[in-house]
């Protein structure tokens, strides 16, 4: 496609909410680099090592199916609101490489770049909150993974390694649907949030639960944490392609995921840092992975 066409096919994307009014835009980056109690080269730069999402809540439901509308205008107070959002992403995964080494070493994950957009429906029902989403991606050289990290590699190239991505996941379509439930408690200026959830596609598919917590110290600043377990049959980046053949590893069934971190809010500004530390995700790998978040989120 050329790429006067790519642009028309990405305008269409954001027709639906282009004339809707805007909840909130978030903006948030994934990296290993913001492991800041880390020396700058010693920071992993493997596993996941980056990923960047720009996402836009907008009031009420999906446009589509066509359905009757109910309540929306999260902020209005109401028993039911529902709003959805639309989002735009790109990660990035690489093997564990020695100093000096570009290629994968035997037994290591793909490297794999996924390019996605996303639209999701949020529904608030008393202190029960759930979550649908639709993701269709792509994986391979559309990906944009190589020149993407090629030009920020370069801008500290003393501190990061070389990768030669000739032999990244192979270009494949990619779809998921998820659906994901919490259930918000309060216990004065804590709460405690169960939730759970499953994913269903080529590109993820597992099941999921766990509890997340938050705690305000001040009106405007928060400690946020989260413990979750999942059951994973399938994930694109570690699986390999669907359709066709490819590298690939033998997945853990079992993962898990601990986050902890702050979040300061100020007037409609909301900044966030969050640390996260994954487990083994296959059987080529015998210890975890961390990385961490900045987010920044505006709201009308």
């Amino acid at each position: 496609m050329r790429r006067g066409g790519r642009t028309l096919a990405f305008l269409a994307l954001l027709a639906p909410w282009a004339a809707q009014a805007q909840h909130a835009v978030k903006v948030r980056a994934d990296n290993d680099a913001f492991n800041f109690w880390q020396a700058p080269w010693n920071r992993p730069d493997e596993e996941y090592t980056s990923g960047v999402r720009l996402e836009v809540d907008v009031d009420g439901r999906l446009p589509w199916p066509a359905r009757r509308a109910r309540n929306g205008d999260c902020d209005g107070g109401r028993t039911v609101c529902v709003e959805h959002s639309y989002s735009l992403g790109q990660d990035i995964y690489t093997a564990a490489r020695q100093r000096g080494a570009t290629s994968e070493p035997f037994g290591a994950r793909p490297d794999a770049g996924l390019l996605r957009v996303s639209a999701a429906e949020r529904a608030v029902r008393g202190n029960r909150i759930t979550a649908m989403s639709v993701t269709l991606g792509i994986t391979g050289r559309p990906a944009l993974a190589a020149p993407m990290q090629r030009f920020f590699h370069g801008i500290a190239p003393g501190w990061n390694k070389p990768i030669d991505w000739s032999l990244q996941l192979p270009t494949e379509p990619v779809f998921g649907v998820n659906y994901d439930q919490r259930r918000p408690r309060t216990f004065g200026a804590a709460v405690l949030e169960p939730h759970a959830g499953a994913s269903l596609g080529t590109l993820l598919t597992e099941v999921r639960g766990g509890v997340g917590a938050s705690y305000a110290a001040r009106r405007w600043f928060f400690l946020v944490g989260d413990a979750t377990a999942r059951g994973v049959a399938r994930s694109e980046v570690l699986s390999g392609t669907f359709c066709r053949p490819s590298e690939r590893v033998s997945q853990r069934p079992l993962v898990t995921d601990i986050q902890f971190g702050a979040r300061g809010t100020w007037r409609r500004l909301s900044l966030a840092w969050i640390a996260h530390q994954t487990s083994a995700e296959y059987t080529g790998r015998t210890q975890g992975h961390s990385w961490s978040t900045l987010e920044a989120e505006w709201r009308r």
